[in-house]
């Protein structure tokens, strides 16, 4: 599989398909190289805790952090291309 290129200068777009495609590559490709990033991740942003709390603003804030790596995951998924996911953000 050839690598997309991502150019920095010209910002990086959700909606973009070419983005998202070298965005999925490096988050597989840091997961791959580096498993102790997104097991941080995973424990830091609660991916598997719920939080336990009657304050809304704890709730609000861990709800924000889990929500990132729920992102992360969803594109780093394979099984999910990249223009559905550019088409997704579009409708937003």
């Amino acid at each position: 599989m050839q690598k997309k290129q991502y150019k920095r200068n010209n910002g990086f777009s959700l909606t973009d398909k070419n983005d998202i495609a070298v965005l999925q590559q490096a988050l597989c490709d840091i997961e791959e190289k580096f498993p102790v990033v997104m097991d941080f991740l995973e424990m830091y942003c609660g991916y598997n805790t719920a939080v336990l709390s009657s304050n809304p603003y704890d709730i609000s804030y861990a709800g924000g952090k889990r929500d990132v790596i729920l992102t992360i995951k969803t594109l780093m998924r394979k099984d999910i291309a990249p223009d559905i996911i550019s088409n997704l953000f579009k409708q937003m």
